[in-house]
């Protein structure tokens, strides 16, 4: 019976403090995920999908280069009709390095500046956001959910 007690004692405070964690219910930070269509400056027309694509979505490549450590961000293409697009491309921007590049075929590679802030979070260890993007040293503004990217 004193083992059953001590078990008891141990356990009603684990508990009381696990049921009053005020971040288990709290989402998770955001992913620093852009999304981008490419499109012609000239008429607005998509370049990744559609019956105007001039890119191929599976030879496009974005990286972060440092040194001579090439990193490969995460992206793919995501069906969006329901807000007037054929599709998007779904980038994860890393907080480091600030600059990133997209490879659309072997000669066209342009250039994202991204600057972010980090800030202390109770439920998590930093928080880190972006605040600014530059795409070719040009600010993008965002329409519909996306950044057009005008090549």
């Amino acid at each position: 019976m004193p083992l059953f007690k001590i078990l008891i004692q141990l356990f009603i405070p684990v508990f009381a403090i696990y049921s009053c964690n005020p971040c288990k219910n709290v989402d998770p930070p955001p992913s620093n995920y852009r999304a981008f269509r490419i499109v012609s400056k000239i008429d607005g027309k998509d370049l990744v999908f559609g019956s105007n694509k001039v890119y191929n979505k599976n030879l496009i490549r974005f990286y972060s280069l440092q040194g001579q450590d090439t990193t490969f961000l995460n992206y793919h293409p995501i069906k969006s009709s329901g807000i007037g697009y054929d599709s998007i491309l779904m980038v994860k921007l890393y907080w480091n390095p600030e600059t990133a590049y997209m490879q659309l075929s072997d000669g066209d590679i342009d250039t994202f500046n991204v600057t972010y802030q980090s800030r202390p979070h109770k439920c998590f260890p930093t928080l880190t956001e972006i605040t600014s993007f530059r795409y070719n040293n040009l600010i993008v503004m965002e329409s519909n959910g996306a950044q057009e990217l005008k090549k």
